[in-house]
């Protein structure tokens, strides 16, 4: 049976991935599907984030041993979940089958300005230090991360209701931010085949 692992980004949990999981599921009906959640995010939002991809690795491996999924593993990542997967795969390949990276957006293939446009570091910036309500933070993170005219009130819903459960906390966000800017992904891709939908840049 192929185990399928599902990491989202910055701030999401396992719940963000929304329809998306059950429909990939049912296209994969024969497989085992996993959405796990990072330090800090979803069923974990009270542990520390670590303060490093390589942390977070850690962190994947040790949470999927303790619910007994057996390796090797596809990876389906996104944005900051995408550079764990990438760090996985460079560090411990014999446990990787192969990774679908969606806007993995990491240095040294994209400059920081493309990775994190200039004019939203201020609406950033002010969600982690001082957030606002739990609408106002998802309707702003619609903004930042969507080209889609105005947000559909049923998946804001669905996030302010996973937010207000599992709230991320201000100091875990920050921590996020600073390990996925220390990341640098390898120049050269790892062993485990892997297929990038990147934000801005095509990489291997």
């Amino acid at each position: 049976m192929d185990t399928w692992i599902l990491l989202r980004g910055l701030t999401r949990e396992a719940s963000h991935w929304g329809a998306f999981a059950g429909d990939f599921q049912t296209a994969l009906p024969q497989a085992k599907v996993v959405a796990l959640d990072l330090p800090g995010n979803g069923q974990l939002h009270a542990l520390p984030s670590p303060l490093t991809v390589q942390g977070m690795v850690a962190a994947c491996r040790a949470e999927l041993a303790r619910q007994g999924v057996l390796s090797p593993f596809h990876l389906f990542a996104m944005s900051l979940g995408a550079m764990v997967a990438t760090e996985w795969a460079r560090t411990a390949p014999e446990e990787i089958r192969g990774c679908v990276l969606v806007n993995t957006s990491f240095r040294p293939f994209s400059p920081f300005f493309h990775r994190l446009r200039p004019r939203n570091y201020a609406a950033l910036l002010r969600l982690v230090l001082h957030p606002p309500s739990a609408d106002a933070i998802e309707r702003t993170v619609w903004r930042l991360t969507s080209n889609a005219p105005g947000p559909r009130t049923a998946v804001i819903d669905d996030w302010v209701a996973a937010r207000t459960r599992r709230p991320v906390s201000a100091n875990n966000a920050l921590r996020q931010l600073v390990a996925a800017a220390r990341y640098r992904a390898p120049t050269v891709a790892p062993s485990p085949p892997s297929c990038c939908w990147p934000a801005r840049t095509t990489i291997w």
